[in-house]
């Protein structure tokens, strides 16, 4: 079986909102896309040799867009399947109807050029990873599991939804909203790899921990207390998680601190960074040393070195149709009525602030909210005081 004897990373032109960054700079739990890459490629015996301005001709090369995060399962399972001249081309595992999908790219349906090789999967989205001139697309069928139920709160409405855990899933980033999507998939191959296909790690993690009901891998010097719950989680060197804290399905970073009474579900806590007392943190990403005191951040992406405070609110639920989000110059549909904000690198929100679903916040910026009082006269005497923009006033 033949295979590509070298590999090129094409460029890709433009930063990522709200951080200003290439996307291969920006970090998927814990590692920069262009790292991850790197990984992928050498699972399969392959390492960049250089960065290219665009794909070439060389039918003996690989060339993979820079802004691509692509899981080691995925690699591997195209190159078996594909020849010279493929581009990769994935399904969604169930077919989704809306979701987080606002990127702007070709999909094939059947019988036109692509064969959907899982029943009820009809779409197939090109992905920037050729093989020499790319001519025809090649689909990756996906491996993992599945399952339907209904969408969970009390805004559900009886609304069914499709989810997957696919250990093949390649995710390209040009959006804040594709980044939060890329987390979300490796998390399920992390987890699935780490825990499932390693039973020697969960034989070691029971034995570290045998009065836990729900297995996790957990690192080095780390301080769980006894009474915290963590089900399937990946918990790195010297992290910290807090009494009757609740974790499912979550990565945390080296040293990172979860205090007590936090429920997190299905979400990335960056190293060093720290999530405060009673938080509630669901499929959101956490950046490196940064903090978070947001009672209930949903769906939402922080970078790194930023402070939320407590009584901030990342709003992550219009009421009156889907979320919009600004890209390529314009508001798109992002096909759901559920998301969260996206902050940038480096920024403080303060107490009172309220984000409106699908909002980015830039990163260097500071936002506090009108109506915090600046300056208490030293001579205020005993009695009943209003808050007026800032001033008190007799009331």
């Amino acid at each position: 079986m033949s295979r590509p004897a070298r590999a090129f990373r094409v460029r890709r032109p433009g930063l990522v909102e709200p951080w200003g960054e290439p996307a291969e700079a920006l970090g998927v739990l814990g590692r920069p896309i262009r790292e991850r890459q790197e990984l992928a490629l050498a699972a399969v015996g392959l390492r960049v040799e250089a960065d290219v301005d665009e794909p070439g001709r060389d039918n003996d090369a690989l060339y993979l867009d820079a802004d691509v995060d692509i899981a080691p399962g995925a690699l591997a399972a195209w190159l078996k399947a594909a020849a010279t001249g493929a581009q990769l081309a994935t399904i969604e595992r169930p077919a989704r109807v809306g979701g987080i999908e606002v990127e702007g790219q070709v999909f094939f349906r059947d019988g036109e050029g692509v064969a959907a090789a899982t029943p009820g999967a009809q779409a197939a989205r090109l992905v920037g990873l050729r093989w020499g001139e790319a001519t025809r697309p090649v689909m990756v069928p996906p491996l993992g599991l599945t399952g339907r139920g209904p969408l969970p709160g009390p805004f559900g409405q009886g609304q069914v939804v499709d989810w997957a855990i696919d250990l093949r899933t390649a995710v390209t980033v040009r959006h804040w909203v594709h980044l939060l999507r890329a987390h979300l998939a490796a998390l399920g191959v992390e987890i699935w790899t780490r825990l499932t296909l390693r039973p020697h790690a969960l034989l070691w993690t029971w034995l570290r921990y045998p009065l836990r009901r729900h297995l996790s891998v957990v690192g080095r010097g780390c301080k769980i207390h006894p009474t915290a719950s963590i089900e399937g989680c990946i918990i790195e060197d010297g992290a910290s998680i807090g009494a009757f804290s609740h974790l499912q399905g979550c990565h945390v970073g080296k040293g990172a601190i979860v205090e007590d009474h936090v429920t997190a579900r299905l979400s990335s806590v960056g190293a060093g960074a720290h999530l405060s007392n009673y938080s509630m943190f669901n499929m959101s990403v956490l950046g490196e040393r940064s903090s978070c005191g947001h009672i209930g951040a949903q769906a939402s992406v922080i970078g790194r070195d930023t402070f939320v405070s407590t009584f901030a609110t990342l709003q992550d639920l219009n009421l009156r149709g889907n979320v919009k989000v600004w890209m390529d110059g314009g508001l798109r549909d992002v096909g759901i009525p559920f998301l969260g904000c996206a902050v940038g690198h480096g920024v403080k929100i303060g107490a009172g602030v309220s984000l409106a679903p699908g909002r980015a916040v830039p990163s260097g910026v500071n936002l506090v909210a009108e109506g915090a009082v600046s300056r208490i006269p030293r001579d205020l005497a005993p009695g009943n005081y209003r808050v007026v923009n800032g001033q008190i006033l007799p009331g």
